[in-house]
């Protein structure tokens, strides 16, 4: 009798039946699971190792403070008068992102205080010139 090699299967295994499922296949054909299901129930090839979980969490918020610090500076140069809503909205941001580690709620927190809260407050900036505009039409030096 020869020797075999044992060689890993090149398909997945089913987690009801234990049986081997071609990876093109719709279902397991012993018990009808769909391959979505067989390939979510597989086992990790290979575990992430903590230096590289550690690593990515740290690259994440490395960039957050870059990109928020990145903005600030740069409305500080070109647009200095945006200040007061850009640096609550990037310490929001910096917060949420760089130490909560959650960086499409800070993102979005970015956004709400730049984009929505100015775009709120631009009726109260027309009636300082509403009141320009009634003190130069009711002028007496006409």
């Amino acid at each position: 009798m020869p020797k075999t090699r044992s060689r890993p299967s090149p398909g997945l295994m089913c987690p009801l039946c234990g049986a081997d499922v071609p990876v093109a296949a719709p279902a397991c054909r012993g018990c009808h699971l769909p391959i979505a299901d067989v390939r979510r129930e597989q086992p990790a090839a290979r575990p992430a190792s903590r230096s590289r979980a550690w690593a990515r969490a740290i690259g994440v918020r490395v960039v957050g403070l870059a990109l928020y610090g990145a903005v600030v500076a740069w409305c500080a140069w070109q647009l200095p008068t945006t200040l007061p809503f850009v640096v609550p909205a990037a310490a929001a941001g910096v917060l949420l992102h760089g130490v909560r580690a959650r960086p499409w709620l800070g993102l979005v927190a970015f956004a709400v205080l730049v984009v929505v809260l100015p775009f709120l407050m631009a009726p109260a900036l027309g009636t300082g010139a509403l009141s320009d505009l009634a003190e130069w039409i009711n002028d007496p030096q006409w």
